[in-house]
């Protein structure tokens, strides 16, 4: 199970969004981000944020680009230069089973460089299973602001659905296909208004390796924004391979109770059946819950609750962990995250077992 585990982690692709920052009175994402669902490059902006909001100490000019090695002015204006390493230490344990490897996750260089409305964006570098970089292009895109609130983009990147979290295992991300492997050939459409927020999609997958399926999809999501501090969302999923046919419905919240209290909040449902036979039908429920609580700056204390169910049918489909964990951003390009859980995977064992993450990130 551990090996499952460590291959939806190694698959990079994806990079880190921080949608807790709306409890900052940030409720659209590309306040910080080029992306208009956040990850990826960070703006001029974003980075002042990471030094001045999320990072206990930071220095003049630290969060720029190489911590401001090339000085503002240096690089021109119309070009935007970033890049992720991300590595994982994971350890998991129970009366017959001892084991732990650790894994390098993320490995790329971004850039964005921008001719008047248009914006092109190409990620490069990936690791495999064996912890090696090698060449690729994990994520590319042109992104188009048709005005001020409206933008088009198409490429290879992750369709907007649910909470667009860093930690793609959780139920509502990997497991529904919206993980590190989830990049898919898109075009999307996005509104950006002060009020609400939308996102439509029309995406195809590549080949799974494991399955041989690949998988056509349209994605829609709607979010409101209540006052600066909560975001609260619907989305939907129609996908269509060779092999099965899926739907899967979503609610979110991401809601900033306090600027040192906030929760990231999901229930994902998916109804699958196979083309071949329409009346083998298999539904599941997926859930997680992430409350934080900012201790002192850049420092904060997490509590953790996952659910899974994949076939409703089946008790050895279903999937529970309970957690909790730190959670620290010492200085702007350094992030640091230990989680100690409690998991029973019910197709494994019936006894909960420890799971332990330390996960450290860094971004140029």
């Amino acid at each position: 199970m551990l090996a499952l585990l460590l291959y939806s982690l190694a698959v990079s692709g994806a990079a880190l969004a921080y949608p807790e920052m709306v409890r900052h009175h940030y409720v659209n994402c590309n306040s910080c981000h080029v992306s208009p669902n956040g990850g990826g490059i960070l703006n001029e902006y974003g980075r002042g944020m990471s030094a001045e909001v999320l990072s206990t100490w930071n220095y003049e000019n630290e969060a720029l680009f190489l911590h401001g090695a090339l000085k503002p002015g240096k690089l021109p204006a119309a070009l935007n230069l970033g890049g992720d390493v991300r590595a994982l230490q994971v350890h998991r344990e129970s009366k017959t089973v001892r084991e732990g490897r650790y894994i390098l996750m993320q490995a790329q260089i971004e850039a964005a460089l921008s001719a008047g409305p248009i914006t092109g964006v190409v990620a490069f570098g990936q690791t495999n299973a064996e912890n090696h970089i090698e060449a690729g292009l994990p994520r590319f895109y042109l992104l188009a602001n048709a005005s001020e609130i409206i933008q088009l983009r198409v490429g290879r990147f992750l369709p907007a659905f649910g909470i667009n979290l860093p930690q793609h295992t959780y139920p509502t991300r990997g497991p529904l296909g919206f993980g590190y492997d989830g990049a898919r050939t898109t075009i999307e459409a996005t509104y950006g208004g002060e009020q609400w927020h939308a996102a439509f999609s029309a995406s195809e997958s590549r080949t799974n390796p494991r399955s041989g399926e690949r998988e056509r999809g349209v994605a829609l999501q709607v979010e409101k924004f209540i006052g600066d501090k909560y975001r609260v969302g619907f989305s939907s999923w129609n996908g269509q391979g060779n092999r099965s046919k899926r739907w899967v419905n979503s609610v979110h919240g991401i809601l900033g109770f306090r600027e040192d209290l906030y929760l990231l909040t999901e229930l994902a449902w998916q109804s699958r059946r196979a083309t071949f036979l329409p009346s083998a039908r298999e539904n599941g429920l997926y859930q997680f819950n992430r409350l934080g609580y900012e201790l002192t700056k850049g420092l904060h204390a997490l509590a953790l609750q996952e659910f899974s169910k994949t076939d409703l049918k089946r008790s050895d489909s279903q999937t529970i962990s309970l957690g909790a964990g730190i959670l620290w951003y010492p200085r702007p390009h350094f992030e640091f995250e230990f989680t100690f859980n409690e998991k029973k995977v019910s197709r494994a064992s019936r006894e909960f077992e420890d799971y332990a993450y330390l996960m450290a990130h860094y971004y140029l």
